[in-house]
């Protein structure tokens, strides 16, 4: 409070007493009139002085209101400002407004962050009377549940059914789990954590599909791929170098007998070899990393099929294989030929392979459409895809053929994605089926 301010108070405050000492002398003297009237006057500057009060600290209340409820529409004009008491409740009040929008900003990016992610997030908060409620969910959680996207807890408790379960104990899970969504059984990978704060506890639940988790293992496959790639061409051109050093000094030597002309032809034997296991290696690569854009127009995959499946006529009546193909109905996609005739061959060699000691070999082929999607199934009754290996199949150079070159599904999965396709299998005991999906 100012000078000025302390200064009113104290001469009002005097004034106050000095009045009130005559009322007192009035009274003892008998002086009723004189007494009666400097009570009013004492009373008045009473009013006065209350009054005068009441307006100095009109503005800091109302800042201590705002500062209360979070309101920060008042302001201290300069004029009053002038005042140390009034300025200082002016810098509370804008130091206030600052964290307000600060908060709301950092609140705002967090929940961006949350909706960006492609796992499903749900963030529950709990208060000391264990009241639940939502803090934060992002779309891809209310994608993955079909549901609304519920801010209520009791509402949202009511939508995502038996996911309650692993909820309402409130505590640490990292587990996979079967969850029902429109009448069909999906997988999901759950993780819970906890937090717990001076008022409240939170909840963060965590949802991914078993096959975000399956392209992820499919990227770090990818990272380990070019250590492998690394690793076998130095392993390939370090033997190499040193061994053609050694040529050159064998070639410098003016006696030149028989046994080095020996030594010069294995030598080169050996670099022409392991160059060509290098061109071999690279090769492979190559048909992955220069895959070209897919050139679409609209073709018969019925033909396709069919033509695809006269290229292994001779191993089909050499192995006894029988193959059930409706042509009489057309499909038409719009899709690269050659790349699609690859993904077919790549499928159907993998039947083959599958049929070892197998007495009748069958291969089902099925086209059927949904909407504006076409689907082809290649089902074969072989061996089956153990599960020791299902989530390795589309890793490149995986193969569990000798004479494989580990890329013939990670290619097929290229050409399909690149069509905004998709490949998926299943797999069980004398039965595999791959499905490929073209929108069409």
């Amino acid at each position: 409070m100012g000078k000025p301010q302390y200064i009113q108070i104290i001469v009002r405050v005097l004034l106050i007493l000095l009045n009130g000492i005559i009322v007192f002398y009035s009274g003892i003297n008998f002086y009723v009139i004189n007494a009666i009237g400097f009570f009013l006057l004492v009373l008045f500057q009473l009013f006065l002085l209350i009054d005068y009060l009441k307006k100095l600290f009109n503005d800091i209340e109302k800042s201590m209101d705002c500062l209360l409820y979070d309101d920060y529409s008042n302001t201290i004009s300069s004029e009053k400002r002038k005042n140390p008491l009034h300025n200082k409740t002016a810098l509370l009040l804008e130091k206030h407004r600052k964290l307000s929008l600060k908060k709301t900003s950092e609140q705002l990016i967090f929940t961006n962050i949350i909706e960006s992610l492609s796992i499903g997030m749900l963030i529950l908060r709990k208060d000391l009377n264990n009241t639940i409620e939502v803090f934060q969910i992002n779309k891809a959680f209310t994608e993955f549940l079909k549901i609304p996207k519920f801010y209520n807890w009791n509402l949202l408790n009511k939508k995502i059914g038996n996911l309650t379960n692993y909820i309402d104990d409130w505590k640490e899970n990292k587990l996979t789990i079967s969850l029902t969504i429109n009448d069909k059984k999906e997988e999901f990978f759950l993780k819970t954590s906890l937090t717990q704060t001076n008022e409240y506890g939170y909840l963060i639940v965590s949802l991914e599909t078993i096959q975000q988790l399956i392209d992820k293992k499919e990227k770090e496959a990818w990272f380990k791929l070019m250590n492998v790639m690394s690793h076998e061409i130095i392993n390939t051109i370090t033997p190499i170098s040193s061994l053609a050093e050694n040529l050159d000094s064998l070639l410098q030597e003016e006696n030149t007998d028989e046994d080095t002309i020996d030594e010069l032809s294995q030598g080169l034997k050996i670099i022409k070899r392991r160059s060509h296991h290098l061109t071999s290696f690279v090769d492979t690569y190559r048909k992955l990393a220069e895959l070209p854009l897919p050139k679409k127009e609209e073709v018969n995959l019925t033909k396709i099929i069919k033509n695809t499946l006269l290229l292994f006529t001779q191993e089909f009546n050499q192995k006894n294989i029988k193959i059930n193909f409706d042509e009489t109905t057309l499909f038409k996609i719009k899709a690269d030929k050659q790349q699609i005739e690859q993904v077919i061959i790549n499928l159907i060699s993998n039947c083959l392979y599958a049929f070892k000691e197998i007495e009748k070999p069958t291969i089902n082929i099925d086209i059927s459409s949904d909407k504006k999607r076409i689907h082809l199934s290649i089902t074969d009754n072989g061996i089956g895809i153990s599960d020791a290996i299902k989530d390795n199949i589309f890793i490149p150079y995986f193969t569990t053929r000798k004479d494989g070159s580990g890329i013939g599904l990670t290619l097929s999965k290229s050409i399909m994605e690149a069509h905004n396709g998709t490949i998926q299998f299943t797999s069980s005991k004398e039965k595999t089926t791959f499905l490929l999906t073209f929108i069409s």
